[in-house]
């Protein structure tokens, strides 16, 4: 038995090796990119999310990284909770990648830097708020709205949300997460895949509407202003001081940067090499006219984010105090956190992680124009402003998707907007129906508009006998 399990093991790796042959050199460069990937991915799985560890590894990560998974060698420490990614190739060992998990903050991928160093950074978790659990979402800790709601077609809301989990022929879309708000009542949700209501899930770009809120209340707060040019070290008397603050916001700083998931680009340096993440992508070449093209890229998030720490004292735990008491605690948010890179800067492009109903809590302040019951959180102008369309772009505002014209979702409203991110999540909101709906999980194949509006269409068609 164990010969047979040897020679399963041989050919496995054989067939591996030939793939990795066969894709050209262009994989030899991914392998460090994978294991960062591989090991960040995993670390806040377990040890954010507490997800099952073979459901990550198999159905969520190695489909998308083919043949590399072949070559992994993934150890887990639950004691000291870290991810250690290594791999051995042509009988080789080659340099591991490792994350870690830190109490409140989330993992930290080391790209470069030791555990001492980054365990050196001083943090102190806050109290979250305490929420009343016999009050209803979304001020307290209860859950689905009790009553009924006269003119909501319950059947059709259910299908709408059954046909977000599970798509055409029964295929399993990896649906996460789905929750429904109508009128600021909770009406809907549904759970799978070991995601619970008390979940912290990863919102990978729909972080970055989080980091454009946060930059509204340092405005609001007469911190910083949009129309100057952006603060970063070191652009001061070069041709990148032309780039403002709101430049950044709209995607079109002019500044070189790949944003292709596939293999190595800028995007997956930044991301699983890097160790400081906004200096690699300040050092970025200008190519264009700052304020003249769209050009999406998280590096800009990210340099947004560098903006607001720095603004409010520069330490990890000053970004992490300011993010926390500003907008999350102030609307009822407990779970909430935005990781940080191995130099201490919080990540605002990609790693914000909260549970699906406090994502919704996110949305339900935006359709409350940024009052949260009677205390004006961010402006009511910074709202109106974010959901501008930009002059490079109709269908994005400041780090927000927009409907403008039926450009992007031809079968909604043209009021509806989305925070949205990398496989499928999307908080999406459409003012004139009143609604607010998260979905999260892994689109393995499923994602794009298509199926965004599908479940949409759905949810709004259900609420037809309520206008």
């Amino acid at each position: 038995m164990l010969d047979l399990i040897n020679s399963k093991k041989l050919i496995l790796t054989l067939v591996g090796i030939t793939l990795f042959l066969l894709s050209g050199c262009n994989r030899i460069a991914d392998l460090p990119v994978g294991k960062g990937n591989t090991a960040k991915y995993l670390c806040s799985a377990l040890f954010n999310s507490n997800l099952d560890f073979e459901l990550v590894r198999d159905v969520f990560i190695a489909p998308a990284m083919q043949p590399l998974p072949l070559f992994w060698r993934i150890k887990v420490d639950y004691d000291e909770e870290l991810v250690t990614v290594g791999d051995i190739f042509f009988g080789t060992k080659i340099a591991t990648a490792t994350a870690i998990y830190r109490d409140g903050i989330g993992c930290t991928l080391l790209a470069g830097r030791t555990i001492d160093e980054v365990d050196a950074q001083e943090f102190e978790a806050l109290e979250p708020p305490v929420l009343p659990e016999d009050q209803p979402w979304p001020r307290g800790l209860g859950g689905l709205h009790p009553g009924l709601i006269p003119g909501l077609n319950v059947i059709a809301l259910d299908d709408a949300i059954t046909n977000a989990f599970i798509g055409p022929d029964s295929e399993d879309r990896n649906t996460t997460s789905m929750v429904v708000v109508y009128d600021g009542k909770l009406i809907a949700e549904q759970y799978a895949l070991g995601v619970t209501e008390d979940t912290p899930v990863i919102g990978w770009s729909m972080t970055k509407s989080i980091t454009s809120t946060l930059i509204g209340i340092t405005q609001d707060h007469g911190l910083i202003d949009i129309e100057e040019p952006a603060p970063i070290a070191g652009w001061e008397g070069t041709e990148k001081e032309a780039i403002l603050t709101k430049h950044l916001l709209h995607m079109a700083s002019g500044l070189k940067f790949n944003e292709d998931t596939s293999g190595l680009s800028e995007l997956t340096q930044m991301l699983f090499l890097e160790p400081d993440q906004a200096l690699y992508v300040a050092s970025r070449p200008l190519i264009n006219t700052p304020g003249a093209v769209f050009s999406y890229s998280t590096g800009q998030a990210n340099l947004l984010a560098k903006i607001v720490q720095n603004t409010v004292g520069g330490s990890l735990q000053d970004a992490y105090d300011f993010y926390q008491t500003q907008l999350f605690h102030k609307i009822d948010i407990r779970s909430a956190f935005i990781e940080f890179d191995a130099s201490g800067q919080f990540l605002g492009g990609t790693y914000g992680f909260m549970t699906p109903r406090d994502w919704a809590r996110l949305g339900q302040l935006y359709i409350q124009n940024g009052d949260w019951f009677g205390e004006q959180v961010v402006s009511a102008e910074w709202i109106d402003y974010a959901l501008q369309p930009s002059l490079v772009a109709e269908d994005y505002g400041a780090q927000i998707w927009l409907n403008t014209d039926g450009v992007k979702l031809p079968l909604l409203p043209e009021d509806t907007y989305y925070f949205n991110g990398y496989h499928g999540q999307q908080v999406t909101i459409i003012p004139s129906k009143k609604l607010v709906v998260v979905r999260t999980g892994v689109n393995l194949r499923a994602s794009g508009s298509g199926y965004h509006e599908a479940y949409m269409i759905g949810i709004v068609e259900s609420l037809q006998g309520l206008e």
